[in-house]
């Protein structure tokens, strides 16, 4: 998927109508700029940097070839094929613009017909978030700080839930971001759990459940937030076991404010990853620091013995 400028048909149009500044036909010396431009804008299109053209293509490329033709007659060389420069008040014979525009306006026709049959549409804004975010920076709701701890396929999972969401497709963005929390979370339980769970155990039930008995243990130097652990067991009941049935649909209002609490819930299981990791390396900054100095100390008597010694 990808964003459609709809300015570039404007543009298509300025410079096609272009061709046609005066009445009494068009001195060739001012049609430099308008055969050249509209030549790279119309290449553009046939390639499908704008869209991709289908039943139009064939007029597309027959219009290109005119103006084509039109240029390579008044503005190259044939003999040395380099590019001449023209003065004067010579134009362009009127038959020729004629031929050109009638190739325009078969092409507009043909165009017109095929942007009818378009799959275009117009995505609403989605409470606060707007439609181009949702389709496009979805990942950017997290901290630029955070993005690094979390799972790159969670990212991806949240990008495709902000695609889903913006084009009102609830059920899809709901299962999207479901699976995003997930795998954040099984990050999440390895930090507190020291170690990758079981392959039993890789359970969102279990996770929780886990999560929350070490949250009682007071022996634990960090323990798991407890808002977090209430917040996974909101998302599981009202949202996830919902989904079991087959016959399940979420609206679009509901999947709107699982998208905004899943960003939040993501966001501070992060946080605690990133906190942990920043003190485990200052931790070894320490230990490696204390362990310099005995060290050092040790090397130094044993040269000033050797000094003695000599």
């Amino acid at each position: 998927m990808k964003q459609l400028n709809s300015y570039r048909f404007y543009e298509l149009g300025a410079k096609l109508h272009g061709l046609f500044g005066t009445e009494n036909g068009a001195r060739i010396s001012d049609m430099f700029s308008p055969l050249s431009e509209a030549q790279t804008m119309l290449d553009s299109f046939i390639k499908g940097d704008a869209i991709t053209l289908s039943t139009s293509k064939s007029d597309a490329v027959k219009l290109l070839n005119k103006i084509g033709a039109i240029f390579n007659r008044y503005f190259i060389d044939p003999s040395t094929k380099q590019l001449k420069t023209q003065d004067g008040e010579d134009r362009i014979d009127t038959h020729e613009l004629a031929m050109l525009r009638g190739l325009v306006e078969k092409f507009e026709h043909a165009l017109a017909a095929e942007l009818n049959r378009a799959p275009t549409y117009v995505a609403g804004k989605r409470g606060i978030y707007s439609t181009y975010d949702l389709a496009e920076n979805a990942q950017e709701i997290f901290s630029e700080n955070l993005r690094p701890s979390i799972p790159v396929a969670a990212q991806n999972e949240f990008c495709s839930a902000g695609r889903a969401l913006a084009f009102g497709l609830g059920t899809a963005a709901v299962v999207h971001t479901l699976r995003a929390v997930e795998m954040t979370l099984r990050g999440y339980y390895e930090f507190f759990a020291g170690s990758a769970p079981a392959k039993a155990e890789r359970n969102y039930s279990v996770y929780i459940k886990k999560l929350a008995a070490m949250t009682e243990e007071e022996d634990r130097a960090v323990r798991p937030d407890k808002r977090v652990i209430q917040m996974l067991a909101q998302i599981k009941e009202h949202y996830r076991n919902p989904l079991v049935s087959s016959d399940a649909a979420v609206s679009i209002d509901e999947a709107t404010q699982l998208f905004g609490m899943s960003s939040a819930l993501i966001s501070l299981m992060a946080e605690v990853i990133v906190a942990g990791r920043r003190k485990a390396v200052q931790s070894t900054s320490a230990a490696i620091t204390q362990g310099e100095g005995p060290e050092q100390e040790e090397e130094s008597a044993y040269d000033f013995r050797m000094k003695e010694a000599g």
